[in-house]
C-alpha cells in the first residue's frame, strides 16, 4: 500500500516543479533541474517517508534524466506554468512522459 501511494504521488511530482548524472541530448539548465531535485525530494519525502533520502534521491535523479531525453525543456516548463488549467495535446504528452518516467523510475529503484 506504501510502494502505490509513493507512485500516486510521484506521478504528481513533477507537475509542480520547472524542471544530470547521464548525458541527455537537450539538457535543462541546472536551475531548474536543481528545482526539480528540491521539490521531488521534499514531496517524496512527505509523502513517503519510510523511504530513504538517498533512494528518494535516486529517485528524483533518474526521472529528471528520463524527462530531460524525453521531454524539450520549453514543453517542460508549460507543465509547470499550465498547473491545474486544461492542457493542450502537446501538454497532455508531455505530462504523459512525465508521469511515466517517474513511475519507471520508482519501479526501477526498488526492484519492482
Amino acid at each position: 500500500m506504501k510502494l502505490l501511494s509513493l507512485m500516486l504521488v510521484a506521478g504528481s511530482l513533477a507537475t509542480s516543479f520547472p524542471g544530470s548524472a547521464n548525458a541527455v541530448p537537450q539538457p535543462y539548465p541546472q536551475v531548474a533541474v536543481n528545482t526539480f531535485m528540491d521539490m521531488c525530494i521534499e514531496r517524496g519525502r512527505r509523502s513517503a517517508p519510510f523511504v530513504p533520502r538517498a533512494l528518494m534521491n535516486n529517485i528524483c535523479q533518474c526521472s529528471i534524466n528520463n524527462i530531460q531525453q524525453r521531454v524539450s525543456y520549453a514543453d517542460f516548463q508549460t507543465l509547470a506554468a499550465n498547473g491545474s488549467q486544461p492542457q493542450s495535446p502537446r501538454q497532455q504528452e508531455a505530462q504523459r512522459v512525465v508521469d511515466e518516467s517517474v513511475n519507471h523510475c520508482i519501479r526501477q529503484q526498488l526492484g519492482i
